[in-house]
């Protein structure tokens, strides 16, 4: 089940020299987890584009103060304070670094300032912008988000008629089952739901972008205490939808209450989701080679297959698929061995039936493992906020090990089975 937040994609354009190509080539595919590996510390600040550069890599790799850090020794350079594009540029790294970290005010001022300074150069984008800006001030008055772990913990989770993970979680005035999903850039609830738990609305009717590429209007809250077993969590905010949005009766025959997003399962640090539906929650010391990255829009990106970037989406029971990405840039190839016909996606906002092609036995690399896919669809078209990346990763990869392991500390993902008990 994917839903997708209205953020602005982060783009860039670096100058660096001819024999710098392979950087050159990682960062126009914004594969900052390839660049994270390549002593980026050690690079000479010729220019501005370098610590640019950087500060795409920390603000990807979860690393925001380092990121800041690059932006200020740039930011009141004369050359980038004469070319508005990079300046545009840079404050909307730094305003997402903000945002990962839940500092809603600093991320509102800077969005401000682009509106303000730059508004002739938005163009007709500058109401995405607007209302970006609107949601962040609505959030100023709250405070970052804070978890208390107490001790290494474990939380059962069932399984809803779908399949897809749910936790209950409780506040003061009641308890109800949410999703849990990684694909969620915020955690989300209707509207009766909100009613139940007493998230205080800040505002209404911001626009925050439907699952399949539609337009949808939201509201944006918070609540001061929600507790996840013994798991306590200060500050969260929560988008609230009318409760028809998350109902799909048409196609799916199915409705929830709404989902625990990212911000809060990051905020564990380390995790391990098990097939059996636990969740483990423990201290990792563990040093690990990075192998994910976080988006401009709060998802978890997965490199697979040594290049290809995956979103992963814990609450997608549809199967792992391809964007339209992946398809542009292998279309003669694809066009040429796949069979065409249609999919349906059915997300927050409504259901959409897309062109796709369909692709026989193909492979899925995440470490030392690999799945042959027997069949695998590709998108011809967009479909929702992602797409610039290469597909999704769903539940049927994840659901063939034992579990799944997202490290924050080290941006580090894998999916393994228990270890085989040695034959007397």
């Amino acid at each position: 089940m994917k839903k997708s937040i209205l953020f602005l994609t982060l783009f860039l354009v670096f100058n660096l020299k001819a024999q710098e190509a392979d950087i050159q080539k990682l960062a126009n595919e914004g594969n900052f987890i390839a660049l994270s590996h390549l002593n980026i510390e050690e690079w000479e600040n010729e220019n501005f584009s370098i610590p640019l550069l950087r500060a795409y890599i920390y603000n990807a790799m979860m690393r925001c103060e380092k990121s800041n850090a690059e932006i200020d020794l740039i930011i009141n350079d004369k050359e980038v304070q004469e070319n508005p594009q990079t300046m545009i540029t840079i404050l909307r790294v730094q305003a997402d670094n903000y945002v990962k970290v839940s500092q809603y005010k600093q991320a509102a001022d800077i969005y401000k300032k682009i509106i303000d300074d730059y508004r002739d150069l938005l163009g007709e984008g500058i109401g995405n912008w607007q209302n970006v800006y609107r949601m962040y001030n609505a959030l100023s008055e709250v405070k970052p988000l804070q978890v208390h772990i107490p001790h290494e913990t474990k939380i059962q989770t069932k399984f809803d008629k779908k399949g897809l993970p749910q936790v209950q979680v409780r506040t003061p005035k009641d308890t109800v089952s949410l999703i849990f999903d990684t694909g969620a850039g915020f955690s989300l609830v209707t509207e009766s739901v909100a009613n139940r738990l007493g998230i205080k609305i800040l505002v209404d009717s911001f626009i925050g972008g439907g699952g399949i590429a539609n337009t949808e209007y939201m509201k944006i809250g918070f609540v001061d205490t929600l507790y996840l077993g013994d798991i306590l969590y200060k500050n969260i905010v929560f988008l609230v939808c009318e409760d028809e949005k998350l109902t799909f009766s048409e196609y799916l025959d199915f409705s929830m209450n709404g989902v625990l997003g990212l911000p809060e399962i990051k905020a564990l640090s380390s995790i391990k989701i098990h097939k059996n539906g636990v969740l483990e929650i423990s201290k990792n010391d563990d040093k690990r080679k990075s192998n994910m990255m976080l988006s401009g829009g709060q998802q978890i990106i997965v490199q697979t297959n040594d290049s290809l970037l995956f979103i992963l989406d814990t609450g997608n029971v549809g199967g792992t698929h391809l964007s339209n990405n992946y398809y542009n840039k292998n279309k003669e190839n694809i066009e040429s061995i796949g069979d065409t016909c249609s999919q349906f996606v059915g997300s927050f906002g409504g259901t959409k039936f897309f062109p796709v092609y369909e692709l026989s036995n193909f492979p899925i690399k995440i470490n030392s493992n690999t799945n042959i896919l027997p069949k695998i669809v590709c998108h011809t078209q967009p479909t929702w906020i992602g797409y610039e990346y290469d597909g999704w990763l769903g539940q049927d990869i994840i659901s063939k090990y034992d579990y799944m392991l997202l490290d924050f500390k080290n941006m580090y993902f894998a999916l393994e089975n228990y270890p085989k008990e040695k034959n007397k």
